[in-house]
């Protein structure tokens, strides 16, 4: 693969990135951001998954209350 083309002030983040992290290359602090965005979009996958997981089990357990709500009524009207 070859070089890849940034602006001056791309070029100028990554050399202060690079003496700010102590990395000795510029490919270095290219790779530490790919793993860095790379781990937040595994994150925000996984927070959606929940999200969504949640979502359909609530309204699963809206459904049983409702469900379970109506026979404790007509189980407590038969009583009297």
């Amino acid at each position: 693969m070859g070089a890849i083309a940034v602006s001056k002030t791309d070029e100028t983040q990554i050399v202060k990135l690079q003496k700010t992290l102590r990395i000795p290359s510029k490919a270095g602090v290219i790779r530490a951001a790919l793993k860095a965005l790379e781990r937040q979009t595994e994150r925000e996958t996984l927070r959606r998954e929940v999200q969504e997981s949640v979502r359909r089990c609530a309204a699963a357990d809206r459904a049983e209350n409702r469900e379970l709500f109506g026979a404790g009524i007509a189980a407590s009207g038969s009583e009297g």
